[in-house]
Parts: C-alpha cells; sequence; structure tokens
C-alpha cells in the first residue's frame, strides 16, 4: 500500500483512535482510511458526540493539489467539501470508499467531533447542504456591503417578524405602496 501523495512511499499501519486502524505515511504524515474499518469502529461506538461550530476549531492549512489514487485499489480519489465556507476537502475512492487525510485533516474532524459522520460527507445531501450555506454567506456579505450594518440588523427583524405573519401579503403591500392611504 502507497501514499496518494509521495509516490512509492509506503504506508505503515497506526491506529487513530482506540479500536481504529489505518495507515499513514511516514514523509507527509497523510493517512488512509478503510471504509469498512471505519465503519466497525463508528458501529462499535456510544453516542453521538455534539458538533463544534466550524469556527471554533483549527483548520487544516497543507493540501495537496495533485491527483491522487488509491492506496488500495488504485482508482482516483475524489474530493469533497467537508466544512461550508472553508477550504477544507478530503479525499475519498469512489470504487472501495476508503477516505485520504491529508495532514492535520483527521485533526480537524475530531476537534470538530465529526469523526462520526465522516461517511457522510460524500453523500448528495451533505454537499448540496454545504452548497446552501455557502450560497447562503454570500448572500449575507452581499446584503451586508449594500447595506449599512444597522439598515441590515433591522430588516433581518422584519422579516423574521413579517415571514410567519398570517397578515403578510398585506402588510407587504403597504410597505411598497408610494402612499398607502391614497386610493
Amino acid at each position: 500500500m502507497n501514499c496518494p501523495v509521495d509516490e512509492g512511499q509506503g504506508l505503515a499501519a497506526v491506529t487513530l483512535e482506540a479500536g481504529l486502524p489505518a495507515h499513514r505515511c511516514a514523509v507527509c504524515t497523510g493517512v488512509w482510511l478503510s471504509s469498512n474499518e471505519y465503519l466497525r469502529w463508528v458501529m462499535a461506538r456510544p453516542a453521538l458526540l455534539p458538533e463544534v461550530a466550524a469556527g471554533d476549531g483549527p483548520v487544516p492549512t497543507w493540501d495537496t493539489q495533485t491527483l491522487k489514487l488509491c492506496p488500495d485499489c488504485g482508482h482516483y480519489l475524489t474530493r469533497y467539501r467537508v466544512l461550508p465556507n472553508v477550504q477544507f476537502w478530503l479525499d475519498r475512492c469512489g470504487h472501495c470508499n476508503g477516505v485520504w487525510f491529508d495532514q492535520q485533516e483527521w485533526e480537524t474532524v475530531t476537534a470538530r467531533n465529526l469523526q462520526d459522520k465522516v461517511n457522510q460527507f460524500f453523500t448528495k445531501p451533505y454537499q448540496e447542504k454545504l452548497r446552501q450555506a455557502e450560497a447562503a454567506a454570500q448572500m449575507e456579505r452581499l446584503y451586508r456591503q449594500k447595506f449599512s450594518a444597522e439598515d441590515y440588523d433591522r430588516i433581518k427583524e422584519v422579516y423574521a417578524w413579517l415571514r410567519p405573519h398570517s397578515q403578510r401579503a398585506m402588510l407587504l403591500a403597504y410597505l411598497q405602496a408610494d402612499d398607502p392611504y391614497k386610493i
């Protein structure tokens, strides 16, 4: 089994967590995690830990941009986003479902208590949720640029009040009228 980053470099057996075997590269310190070993470990664990917010933990600062091959089966690894609005990807083999963690990526996952959810990162609903969160953050930035901070905070209050209101359509018509008292 060879490292997908440092070609020709072998991977040594390690234990990532109690009961979780993996393989680590001595050169780049990346970690290969077999899907079967990971799922066995997750199934044996107690209840899930609460997730730590994205802004509250470390972010990996090292990431390779090279195309990687699966150490187990030789297929290409595909990159998946892990956190919204953070430049953090994991590489997964679509054939054997193993996962490659570049330097410090496993530590980032565990710092946020996401180690029980690694298999979810690669699902269509999870990736769509990330895209939606990133789009919402982009819209938030645009609104903050267009409005003053005070106006934006105020309009969010109005929106929160108006959205569930039973007379929302009438209230919006009132607000949009140049003179709501003129016939």
